[in-house]
């Protein structure tokens, strides 16, 4: 996710003037499920949100592709 809104009672809570924001970084368990967010909403940053606090709004999937193995360089042998 990109951007998500926040719920209203968050909103209220921290006094926000918008209630979208920009995901800055999320932590991920051991079964690649989001755990917390990290989000700026214009210059406000919140730490530590909950994803059922957040709506997706624009999201953008992320991978890693897998790495190869570097293949081993083989020695010319001398005839």
């Amino acid at each position: 996710m990109k951007e998500g809104r926040l719920s209203s009672a968050l909103v209220r809570k921290f006094q926000l003037k918008e209630s979208v924001g920009k995901v800055l970084w999320h932590s991920l368990d051991e079964y690649g499920r989001i755990g917390e967010y990290d989000m700026q909403f214009g210059d406000v940053v919140l730490e530590g949100i909950l994803p059922e606090d957040v709506e997706p709004i624009r999201e953008q999937g992320h991978g890693h592709p897998p790495q190869e193995k570097p293949q081993k360089k083989r020695k010319k042998r001398k005839r």
